[in-house]
């Protein structure tokens, strides 16, 4: 068992390892590519670009994983089900932000160049609905490889095309470059479509496309019970992110600081400082796929001490994971900095932020453990708790700190969050021995 499980976390880690590696190779060729102003814009959007996948995809390609894992449903329908709603919810979002984004770009951004590459992700938005589905029917399936495959046939398109276009068009308005970069990831996703469909073993039919079919295999109550909850937190944590920028902007200006002062600053904490802090954490997501159904199995056959067992050594495995990073974000930030992002903006908080940013580590198996008691409610609360201490702190510590406060109020943040966890998973795996665990 112990065998199996260092082989699969070794198979996880080198795949989702690769392709995180390219994906930071498309960084560090973006930051040498782009100038500062460049950088600071396609930052600037990135929370509005989380917004629309989380209102494009709807929870739908979870639901996916979580059916397709599931023998009694068939996976025609589910596949069928989930294309419907999602095909449904692109095309609000797209229609959305087509109407909304001048006034997203020039009222609450306050970015007249971000109106252009905000219109080119209506381009994106549907394409990455269809990659969830396809990615989760796939890793339902286990086939793990493919999938990987996948995301680092994705990341080859989107580098290739980014430097050529940037390349070709070096000197042009920032607005155009930004573009180019989002048209460069919605060309990654349609290369990671095409090479998924091409693996599947199911061939549709032209009859599925008629609407009657459709109608007939529509699974929508077991799609949307899974899909609606795990929405709500995700869909609350992307409004929060869309509007930190925004409420940074709303207060810097008041206090007579530039447009592009405030871009650039957000850029360095948000997207240089917080982006390498977090690019290790892709283990997290390896031990998260690992640990939840071994903590399940603890919890549906009651043995507590397996639960409390498993539990510590997930902690600690996380913990050593953090440990070699935070040594070299502490000790080495300007060489990180300068190797990802050819800069050495933001060193000094980087610096700050390594070692407290190790409770980041530490959630993962906490909520794995509260995902495994079902306590949705639970955690939806947590994460509403969360978000909404971090965009009112964002606001009253931006009068004192500028934008060094998106960094504060993400850190009390993380502290107020793993607290609390701690505290229900304390009170449901140890504290009471011969209270049933309940599911």
């Amino acid at each position: 068992m112990k065998k199996k499980i260092i082989n699969s976390f070794i198979i996880l880690s080198a795949s989702s390892a690769i392709t995180k590696l390219f994906s930071i190779i498309n960084r560090m060729v973006l930051a040498r590519l782009l100038d500062s102003n460049g950088m600071a814009l396609f930052v600037l959007l990135l929370p509005t670009l989380s917004l629309c996948i989380t209102l494009g995809q709807l929870g739908i390609p979870s639901a996916v994983f979580r059916l397709i894992s599931n023998p009694k449903y068939n996976n025609k329908k589910i596949i069928i089900s989930a294309s419907a709603i999602s095909f449904f919810t692109c095309i609000i979002v797209v229609l959305g932000l087509a109407l909304s984004s001048r006034f997203i770009a020039f009222n609450l951004l306050k970015s007249p160049d971000a109106w252009l590459p905000l219109l080119s992700l209506c381009a994106f938005i549907p394409l990455v609905g269809i990659s969830g589905i396809l990615k989760n029917y796939f890793m339902a399936k286990e086939n793990v490889y493919l999938v990987a495959k996948a995301q680092f046939l994705e990341e080859i398109a989107r580098l290739a095309f980014s430097y050529f276009m940037i390349r070709r068009f070096q000197g042009s308005p920032i607005t155009i470059l930004a573009t180019f970069i989002f048209l460069s990831m919605s060309l990654g996703e349609l290369c990671a479509i095409i090479y998924m469909c091409y693996r599947l073993k199911y061939r549709p039919s032209k009859h599925i496309l008629t609407l009657e079919y459709i109608k007939e295999n529509l699974q929508l109550k077991d799609m949307l019970n899974i899909a609606m909850p795990l929405t709500g937190s995700r869909l609350y944590h992307s409004l929060v992110s869309f509007l930190e920028p925004i409420t940074l902007l709303f207060v810097l200006t008041g206090l007579h600081m530039t447009q592009s002062e405030i871009q650039y600053d957000y850029a360095v904490i948000s997207g240089f400082v917080i982006s390498m802090l977090v690019t290790p954490t892709f283990f997290n997501n390896v031990i998260y796929r690992l640990f939840l159904p071994i903590i399940t199995k603890d919890i549906i056959y009651n043995q507590k001490e397996s639960a409390r067992r498993h539990l510590l050594l997930a902690l600690f495995a996380c913990f050593l994971i953090s440990l070699p990073f935070t040594i070299i974000f502490y000790y080495f930030p300007e060489a990180a900095l300068s190797i990802v992002y050819n800069t050495t903006d933001g060193a000094d908080y980087l610096r700050y932020m390594a070692i407290p940013f190790t409770l980041f580590y530490l959630q993962t198996p906490l909520s794995a453990t509260l995902h495994a008691l079902n306590k949705n409610k639970i955690i939806f609360m947590i994460s509403f708790i969360e978000c909404t201490l971090e965009i009112v702190l964002t606001y009253f510590l931006a009068f004192h700190f500028q934008v060094l406060s998106v960094a504060i109020s993400l850190l009390i943040g993380l502290l107020v969050t793993l607290l609390i966890s701690a505290t229900f998973v304390f009170f449901y795996i140890f504290k009471d021995n011969n209270k049933k665990l309940a599911i």
